[in-house]
């Protein structure tokens, strides 16, 4: 993603519009001005993408963006609404909704949240932060709309720890399931137009997360252990007082893995795509109805009923992946194969946005500062996608066409021109 000044001197204008409508959820004029430096900052070509480099390279004060960031009361969430009304509607019809996590590897144990756990980013555990992640997809790009960092129980337990990081009185000890669901829960409370939701086993081995996503009227396509137990056929139950409990007679629920295992050999449905690479890559692909055990053991509700979709190359001594779905149609081999597709484009925006746009540069210790550089980095990602988005055939992204004039951030867009001037 590297540009030239002159590349940047020629957006100006157009992030100046995408961002008046955004910043207008921060208040002050001071606020709007200095996050409208610090998104250029992280735009601007530039190795690290902290406040003072940053500062330097915009000739700004870095008081005044470290005042934003770590001081300044505004609502990260306020922002992450105003991102999900103002630019996700220009993306849709969406195909997915992804949730996942990224971590970042820190030195010491004062920066908020950081504790010795496991860290995608170098794939086993590591001293890091984590943040759980809600992206929506129309198919080819992933746009962040919500995200929090995950508070682990040696954090969320330790009174003195909570102080020093300023985080706020009202956020408890919450997995990392329970975080992305209450992440979509905002996203769909603000009007995010629903897709199946796709994830992990992280995810999609709770229970609870997927009764959540049904209560919300959506679909989901989640990768699971083979380890659950469940049946292919509905099981007859006995009402005891409040609970269900298996008839004498129901045999005992198989392993999902026992299940395919069982299948006969012309269920599985041969299928190829292309890869980014341009070859050509091919699998199989079968599904069934099961019923889990999961809720009748462990609540005395009627077993979850869900389509169990496995994904196993021929020749592979075992499966690719196994998921759990819920779907408003029965399942198809193209829907399968392109929502067990899907899930990487999140990977996408993770790297992007660490290697260009300093999503993993932030240096502060606290609570807020974490979540207004969350969000921040986000709004500059954004404008990258929606740059993008309009060089697309037949498609013209007006976020912020329209803006209401704002003195603050028009006058800073006006700074910005005349240093890439200078520079070229």
């Amino acid at each position: 993603m590297e540009a030239s000044a002159h590349h940047w001197r020629n957006s100006v204008p157009e992030l100046i519009k995408f961002l008046t409508p955004l910043v207008a959820a921060l208040g002050r004029s001071e606020r709007r001005r200095a996050a409208t430096q610090y998104v250029e900052g992280l735009l601007i070509p530039g190795q690290r993408k902290s406040i003072e480099p940053m500062a330097t390279r915009l000739g700004v004060d870095s008081q005044s963006l470290q005042q934003l960031l770590t001081s300044s009361p505004w609502s990260d969430e306020a922002l992450w609404k105003a991102i999900r009304q103002e630019v996700i509607p220009h993306l849709e019809p969406l195909e997915a909704w992804v949730v996942d996590e990224t971590g970042w590897l820190k030195q010491g144990q004062h920066s908020v949240g950081v504790s010795h756990q496991y860290c995608g980013s170098v794939g086993k555990s590591a001293n890091c932060q984590v943040s759980v992640e809600l992206v929506v997809s129309e198919g080819w790009i992933a746009a962040p709309v919500a995200a929090q960092l995950y508070l682990p129980k040696s954090w969320s337990e330790d009174a003195g720890r909570r102080a020093e990081a300023g985080v706020p009185p009202e956020i408890v000890f919450r997995t990392k399931s329970e975080l992305a669901l209450e992440l979509i829960r905002q996203a769909h409370a603000d009007g995010v137009s629903a897709a199946p939701v796709l994830g992990d086993s992280a995810y999609g081995d709770s229970g609870e997360f997927r009764e959540g996503i049904r209560k919300l009227g959506m679909e989901f396509f989640l990768q699971v252990e083979p380890t659950h137990k469940a049946w292919t056929e509905p099981v007859a139950l006995e009402k005891k007082r409040t609970r269900y409990a298996l008839a004498s007679h129901v045999p005992p629920a198989r392993t999902l893995a026992e299940i395919v295992a069982g299948l006969p050999a012309q269920q599985w449905k041969p299928c190829g795509w292309k890869a980014a690479s341009g070859r050509m890559r091919r699998t199989r692909l079968t599904w069934c109805e099961v019923y889990l055990e999961h809720s009748l053991r462990q609540q005395g509700k009627e077993p979850e009923q869900a389509w169990l979709v496995v994904d196993w190359p021929a020749g592979a001594s075992a499966a690719y992946h196994y998921y759990l779905a819920h779907l408003h149609r029965p399942p198809s081999k193209a829907r399968c194969l392109k929502l067990s597709r899907s899930r990487w484009h999140v990977e996408q925006y993770f790297q992007r946005a660490k290697d260009d746009l300093g999503l993993d540069h932030f240096e502060g210790r606290s609570w807020r500062g974490f979540h207004h550089h969350l969000v921040l980095s986000a709004v500059a990602y954004l404008f990258i996608l929606v740059q993008y988005v309009r060089t697309k055939k037949n498609i013209w992204c007006d976020v912020g066409a329209d803006p209401a004039s704002d003195p603050a951030v028009a006058g800073e867009g006006e700074r910005l021109l005349q240093l890439l001037r200078n520079q070229i």
